[in-house]
């Protein structure tokens, strides 16, 4: 109803070769005749039609997996004294870091140029 929905590719875990899917948990908009207008499917759980199985949405996953493989920035910038150190080697999945200079802790996000608004040149530039 509101935004454009997500690409989604459902399959049944146990193969049914149907391809219906029942959505749960999704709020349906309908008019004052009942007609359905839209719908809300951010939140919604799809289960096969056939057999109950919760559907596995492959877009989904692949969406997710891009997500997750999403690279280590090459450097991080401290947001309280701008010095750009080098991600941890010991521990390259911290949720935290030190800053060396001046001891604030970030996490590795708030530590991107791209967060900062910052060139990949100078990290005090705010283009």
């Amino acid at each position: 109803m509101g935004g454009m929905a997500a690409r989604r590719d459902l399959w049944c875990p146990a193969q049914c070769v149907e391809g219906r899917f029942e959505v749960l948990n999704a709020p349906i908009i309908v008019g004052r005749d009942g007609r359905y207008l839209g719908h809300d499917d951010r939140r919604a759980t799809y289960v096969c039609a056939v057999c109950g199985g919760v559907a596995i949405d492959l877009a989904a996953a692949a969406r997710q997996m891009r997500e997750q493989e999403a690279p280590m920035p090459a450097t991080l910038t401290c947001p309280g004294c701008a010095a750009v150190m080098l991600p941890p080697e010991d521990d390259p999945l911290a949720t935290l870091v030190e800053c060396p200079t001046c001891g604030q802790r970030f996490s590795p996000e708030e530590g991107t140029l791209r967060l900062h608004g910052g060139s990949a040149g100078d990290p005090a530039d705010s283009n």
